[in-house]
């Protein structure tokens, strides 16, 4: 026979069961303001009603004081306090648009990119998505109906021993996402930024955000001693064995630490963007890109509110609510995120007229689109009807219209190759380096030269420009 919930027994009980019949502990903390029997009084006010709880859980052992504080708020007709149709709603809609936008990205960088193959960062959204399945599906199925989003009174001691063992291992989940989706950023900027100085810092950055991560992931698993006393402590036993580090502490100073490893993360990239000569447009459009990351920071710095409570609640069903919704939040903005710059791509892939209508555009009155900004490609004007081809990674040519892409930075030997586009021939000079990732855009100082000119060099940066000869 299934165990009823203690709301259900306190219910059945209460239409015949006087207030004070209430163990002791729990009638010192009503009468001392007032009386037991005037129930007028004792459901009066909130605060009130809100300090009796807490009189009752410092006084009482764990199934005392929620057995009187159910009593209390069926005699005070409280409502019954639910927010799990809440979270499973947002944990569905949040969960499909990450696993479709993962799905997309991937799709794209094996069958339609020019690589045609999964980089590092690709591989790690992998595994991340894979966790997220899985942390969705223990909070959908387990956390949720062991009482997660419901007041503490409302449940049984079983379901408190559940909540706490899935609740730990949603913290563990949770550490370990967080830190996937911070290193997938830094390798995405660490593909688009050659600099060697700039290569360092994410370089450092993501050394940090693994220590950071697994520093975390080792304190949240041995938090407590023993590893069981993170969920038994809930069995209301007061002679149960066991100890815990200040929790509390711990979780501020992760969500402080967090959100200032955000903040560094969109600073990183936005102090490359002043070095550059480049139209105020392109630059707005880059910093927006960049700045989608602060999604992530917003969301962070609302989930530090949660923690008021966190670790030192009475009742940690019901608060600890808040912690797990933007957790969720946090991780899943943050892959949808990872997935954005190619989700750009896909769309000049769906809808290529309306970009090179742009680049048309642009092209006659001397300047680029700022809907080009994160192009990673280079573009250059030669005639309105020129054909051009693109190399690809095999040294391979592909005959295109209106543009020119210029990516081969494996290639040991030199490239060149004489074009003709009406009466002009366009020399390909030898590339020194250029990123390799479809996402790598073209932020120079020397392009804007070079598109005005029709000469150039390579420069030490390894981006190439070009130059342009009449043949004969």
């Amino acid at each position: 026979m299934p165990l009823m919930e203690l709301s259900q027994i306190v219910q059945s009980i209460a239409s015949s069961f006087n207030i004070s019949q209430l163990p002791a502990c729990a009638l010192s903390c009503i009468s001392s303001r007032c009386d037991v029997n005037n129930a007028t009084c004792i459901c009066a006010h909130n605060s009130y009603r809100s300090d009796m709880t807490g009189c009752m859980f410092q006084s009482c052992g764990l199934p005392d004081a929620m057995f009187s504080r159910n009593l209390t708020s069926i005699i005070c007709n409280e409502p019954i306090r639910d927010r799990r149709a809440q979270f499973k709603f947002t944990n569905y809609l949040l969960g499909g648009i990450v696993i479709l936008t993962v799905i997309t990205r991937l799709v794209f960088k094996r069958f339609y990119s020019s690589t045609r193959r999964f980089g590092t960062e690709d591989w790690t959204i992998m595994v991340a998505t894979v966790i997220t399945v899985v942390s969705s599906m223990v909070q959908t199925y387990f956390l949720m109906p062991s009482g997660l989003g419901r007041d503490i009174w409302t449940l049984s001691i079983p379901h408190l021993v559940r909540f706490g063992q899935y609740f730990y291992m949603m913290e563990i989940l949770y550490f370990v996402l967080i830190t996937l989706v911070k290193i997938c950023l830094s390798l995405f900027y660490l593909n688009i930024f050659p600099g060697r100085g700039i290569r360092k810092l994410l370089w450092i950055t993501v050394g940090f955000h693994v220590a950071f991560g697994l520093t975390f992931i080792l304190k949240t698993t041995l938090q407590c001693r023993p590893v069981e006393y993170n969920w038994t402590r809930f069995d209301g036993n007061p002679e149960t064995p066991g100890q815990c580090i200040d929790i509390h502490a711990s979780g501020w100073a992760n969500g402080i630490l967090g959100v200032v490893a955000d903040i560094w993360l969109i600073a990183l990239p936005l102090t490359q963007l002043q070095k550059l000569r480049l139209h105020w447009k392109k630059k707005v459009g880059a910093a927006v890109m960049f700045m989608t990351g602060g999604i992530v920071t917003i969301i962070s710095i609302l989930r530090l509110k949660s923690f008021s409570h966190f670790a030192n609640s009475y009742n940690p069903t019901w608060d600890n609510w808040n912690i797990v919704f933007w957790s969720t939040i946090e991780v899943c903005i943050g892959l949808i995120c990872c997935c954005l710059p190619t989700l750009r791509l896909l769309l000049v892939k769906l809808y290529p007229r309306v970009f090179e209508t742009k680049m048309s555009r642009s092209h006659n009155s001397g300047t680029t689109s700022s809907s080009n900004a994160f192009k990673s490609i280079n573009h250059t004007r030669f005639s309105q009807t020129a054909e051009y081809d693109e190399i690809n990674e095999e040294g391979q040519h592909v005959r295109v219209k209106n543009w020119s892409l210029v990516r081969d930075a494996r290639l040991s030997r030199d490239i060149k190759d004489d074009l003709e586009a009406g009466a002009r021939t366009v020399r390909i000079k030898p590339l020194q380096r250029m990123p390799s990732e479809e996402e790598c855009f073209e932020l120079t100082t020397t392009q804007e030269d070079a598109r005005t000119k029709g000469t150039g060099t390579v420069g030490k940066s390894g981006v190439t420009s070009w130059g342009s000869e009449r043949r004969g």
